[in-house]
């Protein structure tokens, strides 16, 4: 059966789902949903391989988060993994399995780094590790799952400075928070963005209709739409508070819907539909 929705991106292999995970996969399956569970480590990369094989409705992705690249932060929810970020793991990994469907999740982010790291040392290294997945997504033939918290021109320069030197690659910024204008560049690139349950939430009082990530969904075309969670993270209304997991990702469609002015199920089609293109999932 053809899913009714697709999280894109969620992380169901990190420990906090070790106890639960079968009764949060049956959620999940009650929906008629499926889920890419995405790699941050070289670890958490392996773990989501090893789940994804073992489940006909999930999928894979591998990579290495630009924070643990510049920050000794872990999260309890993750886990902590003391394996050194490698491009040639990353590599291996990719081509490993068939179920691997994308690289990442990479980017730039320079929210925590290390008091002994400089940002533009920080700069560099995660734009050094963007640009070493962009390559082996090009290589392979797979699109990029890319993170950028308040960094979208950058992230925007590298990837067009890529498909200057001949890395034609498809991709997708996860948790996309940026106004239009931080999007515009992104889309012009042919990239796709990706909405969590952020969307769900109140607006804040400093922030202008003008500049909302609202106004983006309203105004970017609906064939670069897509929905995920980032579970176990970012849960959405009327869940908030609680651990997230993918059979949530419908009340970030329905926002989306809402938001649009068209039906949950059209909103249902058409991102599974451009997720399914995407990421070359094999729909019914």
């Amino acid at each position: 059966m053809k899913p009714s929705l697709i999280d894109t991106h969620c992380h169901l292999h990190v420990p906090t789902y070790h106890e639960d995970r079968d009764a949060v996969l049956l959620r999940m399956r009650k929906k008629n949903i499926w889920a890419i569970t995405v790699g941050t480590t070289l670890t958490t990369s392996q773990e989501a391989i090893a789940l994804a094989e073992r489940q006909k409705d999930v999928f894979a992705a591998v990579g290495y988060h630009p924070e643990h690249l510049t920050s000794s932060f872990h999260d309890e929810l993750e886990g902590q993994d003391t394996l050194p970020y490698q491009a040639k793991r990353i590599r291996e990994l990719a081509k490993s399995s068939a179920r691997v469907v994308a690289i990442g999740e990479t980017g730039l982010d320079f929210f925590r780094i290390d008091a002994d790291r400089s940002r533009k040392e920080a700069m560099r290294l995660q734009a050094d590790a963007l640009c070493d997945h962009i390559r082996i997504a090009h290589d392979i033939g797979l699109p990029v799952i890319m993170h950028c918290r308040d960094a979208f021109g950058e992230l925007a320069s590298i990837v067009q400075n890529e498909q200057r030197n001949g890395c034609a690659i498809q991709g997708v910024v996860h948790c996309f928070t940026g106004t239009w204008e931080d999007a515009k560049p992104l889309l012009d690139l042919g990239l796709y963005l990706s909405f969590t349950g952020i969307i769900t939430f109140p607006p804040k009082k400093s922030e202008k209709p003008e500049n909302s990530i609202r106004r983006v969904i309203e105004r970017m075309p609906a064939d670069r739409v897509c929905v995920e969670t980032d579970a176990p993270w970012l849960t959405p209304v009327p869940y908030r508070g609680m651990r997230n997991e993918p059979s949530y990702v419908s009340c970030v469609a329905n926002e989306i819907a809402r938001l649009r002015g068209v039906s949950e199920a059209e909103i249902g089609r058409i991102t599974t539909e451009n997720a399914a293109r995407l990421f070359s999932l094999p729909l019914p």
